[in-house]
């Protein structure tokens, strides 16, 4: 498997640190873990910084603002040394025991998809609301854009270090969607989807709110507009598998 460089961005997430740290570590034998804090209040950063100091595999890059999930992914990347770069929420809704099956799935692609809709994948402990909302959000995804994954707006990824490196210089990521820019700007990486049990948060409160969904609207449109452009210029198409 080699070096997994597990990359987790974090707002308010004390309490799920040192879950997280414990799951991954009986998950994968081999990684490192970084955490990029956008200046939590609630001391996640003191909080990753005491497990640090027990656990050289765990790293903080602190930041000074809000800035974003996406943003912080490609900031933890600057930080990493694995040649498999994986993207995923703190806050336990994403199962490390995924990573195994998502990392062998590179053998044939260049990113792995963790899944919540595809053949066995499903959801645990969404209420209606949050549900309604995230097939909205892959509806809106899926006429805009006509990506052929049924998972289009997973925060759960894992990729080959060329594959996100190659793009780094053209995403803009904003909000919590770095996936989408990555496949809409990136339309010749191999893509292959693999299912998840994604699990509700049982610590802390959703990031989702009005700023997020407008955000995400807004993104959906300027991408629209980029693929258009680049179908004009006679862009590959895109290889899912």
């Amino acid at each position: 498997m080699g070096l997994l460089s597990v990359i987790v961005p974090t707002y308010n997430e004390r309490e799920n640190i040192r879950p997280l740290c414990q799951a991954l570590a009986a998950a994968v034998p081999d990684f490192e873990l970084i955490f990029v804090d956008d200046a939590s209040p609630d001391g996640t950063a003191a909080e990753v910084e005491a497990v640090a100091a027990a656990d050289p595999r765990v790293k903080l890059v602190h930041r000074e603002a809000k800035l974003g999930l996406g943003s912080a992914v490609l900031r933890g990347l600057e930080h990493s040394q694995g040649e498999i770069v994986v993207m995923m929420d703190a806050d336990l809704s994403h199962s490390p025991t995924d990573l195994p099956r998502m990392v062998a799935a590179l053998e044939a692609a260049d990113v792995a998809v963790g899944s919540r809709y595809v053949k066995g994948g499903r959801i645990v402990g969404w209420p209606r609301r949050r549900r309604w909302m995230s097939y909205g959000a892959l509806l809106l995804a899926h006429r805009l854009l006509a990506l052929p994954v049924r998972d289009a707006t997973s925060g759960f990824a894992v990729f080959r270090r060329p594959a996100l490196e190659g793009v780094k210089g053209k995403l803009s990521p904003r909000g919590f969607k770095l996936l989408l820019e990555v496949m809409v700007r990136a339309p010749q990486l191999r893509v292959k989807e693999v299912p998840i049990t994604f699990t509700d948060r049982a610590w802390g409160r959703s990031k989702m709110g009005l700023g997020e969904v407008m955000a995400f609207i807004t993104l959906l449109w300027e991408l629209r507009a980029e693929q258009r452009l680049m179908q004009d210029a006679g862009r590959p198409p895109r290889h899912y598998i």
